[in-house]
């Protein structure tokens, strides 16, 4: 007598495909934030690293002409005379998003006086990095309060104080 046919079973059935999707599902929710975290803590190495250096760079320049630049009031231009020790990255957004801008307020009174390196959040070059995530930033350079010392919130800018 012949067996009636039974075809072979092919594919997935709809819960084999529901538990698969579910489970890729849950890997993405937990490895996105640690994607998010790990690219915002490259970001704020970049730019600590980078305002550092800009920061020599200023030191030097007032070692060898007695004083610092005058500011700039445009973004992303360098100083009078700093064009050939700065790296092109100052014409480009910082590593947070923003620009960079020079300023030195050269008050007669020294205690007033005050140079720092303005990171300023426009609509093209929006900061981009969660703002409580500039306390960590504040927090390795300084002293971890974003409204005091040499690293300070300004609005939606950020201020880089130079030690005069």
């Amino acid at each position: 007598m012949n067996e009636p046919y039974t075809p072979a079973k092919q594919g997935f059935t709809l819960v084999e495909l529901a538990i698969s999707v579910s489970i890729v599902g849950i890997l993405a929710a937990i490895s996105i934030p640690a994607f998010q975290r790990s690219r915002d803590n490259t970001r704020i190495g970049a730019l600590e690293h980078d305002l550092r250096l800009y920061e020599q760079e200023f030191d030097t320049f007032e070692l060898d002409n007695g004083h610092y630049p005058d500011s700039v009031s445009a973004v992303g231009v360098y100083p009078e005379g700093m064009a050939e020790r700065m790296s092109s990255a100052w014409k480009m957004p910082s590593p947070i998003g923003g620009t960079y801008r020079w300023v030195y307020t050269t008050e007669s009174d020294p205690a007033n006086r005050s140079a720092y390196i303005n990171i300023v959040h426009s609509g093209q070059y929006p900061i981009a990095i969660d703002p409580g995530r500039l306390k960590d930033i504040d927090a390795h350079i300084d002293d971890g309060d974003p409204s005091s010392g040499s690293l300070q919130i300004s609005g939606e800018n950020l201020r880089y104080y130079i030690k005069l």
